[in-house]
C-alpha cells in the first residue's frame, strides 16, 4: 500500500531591502602560482573601493581583483499555488 504525497508550492517576491546600504568589496587575484588574497573588507562605496583597489596597486602592482556588491534583500512569500 503506497500514500499519496501531495506536493504544494508557493511564490515568493525577493526585493531590494532599501533600509540599509550596500558594501563593496574588492580581493586581490593576482599572482602566478597562487592569489595574492589581499581583501578590502567592506567598503561603503565604490570610490573608497577604487582608493583601496589603487593604493594596492601602487603598493604591489597588483592589478587584477575580483570586485563584488554586496546588498541586503527582503523575501516575502506569496500564494499558495
Amino acid at each position: 500500500m503506497h500514500a499519496a504525497k501531495t506536493y504544494r508550492l508557493r511564490n515568493y517576491t525577493v526585493s531590494a531591502d532599501e533600509s540599509s546600504a550596500p558594501a563593496y568589496q574588492a580581493v586581490c587575484v593576482s599572482g602566478e602560482e597562487i592569489d595574492c588574497g589581499a581583501d578590502s573588507a567592506d567598503q561603503p562605496d565604490e570610490e573608497a573601493l577604487t582608493r583601496w583597489m589603487a593604493q594596492h596597486t601602487r603598493d604591489t602592482g597588483h592589478d587584477r581583483f575580483r570586485r563584488a556588491r554586496w546588498d541586503y534583500a527582503t523575501v516575502e512569500p506569496g500564494a499558495w499555488r
